[in-house]
């Protein structure tokens, strides 16, 4: 397409974008970037300046603004383009600097890694061995399921160290690029190539150490590099999704080097993490998220901050489709009604209930078996009564038993709120929100 045309295109998608966000993010990530080209279904911007200020640019837009670039590229055109954002004419972009040698990505700091009871040890540890290395914790062994955040610590420990320490060596490397390469320096013959590469550094950071454990040459390497290394006193940090101890077919030998430092675990993120996790991503956000929609969020979003962010991504993207700023609760149930029909349904029992209902309610735990009367308390109570009845079919007196109450007191309260719910309709919709925070996982 002709140079004046992609002019035309992005100068009126400039002018949709400068309408829907602030004007201090339009004028710092909008305004600079450039039009190159359009080829099929691609388009092609440049961001102009330094590399390092431009890589930094690209990869904000791509997480952020993207979704919103491409709702309005194709409010102009009528068609879906995919966005190419290059840092000089010709360049082509890195989509995630993680995948590329040697490079750590800048997002992942230990100032937007969201601490909570489920992560506070690796975190500390993490810290501790970026600004001590091969001194404390050596090697320090993460682990925990997938998207918990085991790859940002990884990172933002190597991010710390190039910070502080500039001129020494870091590599970061997965085991199955690991193994990828010394297949290829075996069929290459460049096996001391190799070796100087993985034996040289004074931080090995490793992500995804369990995929060793079915390649014997792989394992036999990694061994004596790591015993390389740890002789030479240089730091080593490893992510994997369990324990050494736990980790089939990995050498008996291996599993002893790993569980040789400290061996921290990642759990998945409570309630209040979630929800503190969600605040950190929108809070640099053009869009405006009610209270109730960031805990509608942390409340069906309870696997791992990877299915937080998605969802937050989800809803954005639903936004841009929408072209609005204002994200409503009709919008977010939308936006993750499919998400959340394909998730896992947990055993329930009365107890499940209780939390559930307390938490939605903000009561401490347990206040609804205490002996306690209040409205605030006895309202609440009488709802978990009524969905353990519903949902379970449970006696009243097993109920009861669990309510530390009599069969006729539950009785009374599910006949009590069965009478409201058939008179407002908002209580059948707290319902309806309260069963299926307590049928997910």
């Amino acid at each position: 397409m002709e140079n004046a045309d992609v002019i035309k295109i992005w100068g009126n998608v400039t002018r949709q974008l400068r309408d829907e966000m602030s004007n201090v993010a339009f004028d710092t990530w909008i305004k600079p970037i450039e039009p190159v080209g359009l080829e099929n279904t691609e388009i092609k911007l440049r961001i102009p300046g330094g590399r390092q200020k431009g890589s930094l640019s690209r990869s904000l837009i791509m997480t952020k603004y993207r979704s919103l670039i491409e709702s309005s590229l194709k409010n102009v055109t009528g068609r879906n383009l995919d966005l190419n954002i290059c840092l000089e004419a010709g360049d082509e972009p890195n989509d995630d600097p993680t995948m590329h040698e040697n490079t750590l990505n800048l997002r992942y700091t230990f100032e937007n890694f969201i601490v909570g009871n489920n992560n506070n040890l690796a975190q500390a540890a993490s810290l501790a061995v970026a600004e001590n290395p091969g001194n404390k914790y050596n090697p320090l062994f993460i682990y925990g399921g997938s998207g918990l955040g085991k790859t940002h610590l990884l990172q933002a420990i190597g991010n710390h160290f190039v910070k502080h320490n500039p001129d020494k060596r870091v590599l970061y490397t997965t085991s199955e690029k690991f193994t990828y390469e010394l297949v290829g320096a075996i069929r290459e013959k460049t096996n001391q190539d190799f070796r100087n590469k993985h034996r040289t550094v004074d931080l090995l950071l490793m992500d995804d150490v369990q995929f060793l454990a079915t390649k014997e040459l792989a394992q036999e390497e990694f061994f004596h590099t790591f015993n390389t290394l740890y002789e030479a006193g240089k730091q080593i940090v490893l992510t994997s999704d369990r324990l050494p101890s736990e980790t089939p077919h990995l050498t008996d030998r291996l599993k002893g080097r790993f569980q040789m430092g400290l061996l921290a675990d990642i759990q998945p993120p409570d309630y209040e993490t979630r929800l503190a996790i969600l605040k950190s991503k929108i809070e640099d956000e053009y869009f405006t998220f009610d209270e109730e929609i960031v805990e509608y969020v942390a409340n069906n979003i309870t696997s791992n901050v990877r299915d937080l962010e998605g969802a937050l991504k989800r809803i954005l993207a639903y936004a841009g489709i929408e072209r609005t700023n204002t994200i409503s609760m009709e919008l977010a149930q939308k936006a993750l009604k499919e998400i959340l029909s394909t998730l896992p349904q947990r055993n329930i029992t009365i107890s499940t209930i209780i939390d559930e209902v307390e938490k939605y309610y903000r009561l401490p735990k347990g206040s609804l078996i205490t002996k306690k009367r209040s409205n605030d308390i006895a309202y609440p109570r009488h709802i978990a009564m009524y969905i353990s009845r519903v949902i379970l079919d449970e006696s009243y007196s097993k109920i009861g038993d669990e309510f530390r109450r009599d069969h006729s007191t539950v009785m009374n309260a599910v006949k009590k709120i069965k009478k409201m719910v058939t008179e407002d309709p908002e209580l059948q919709e707290i319902l309806d929100e309260l069963v299926a925070n307590i049928k997910r996982d």
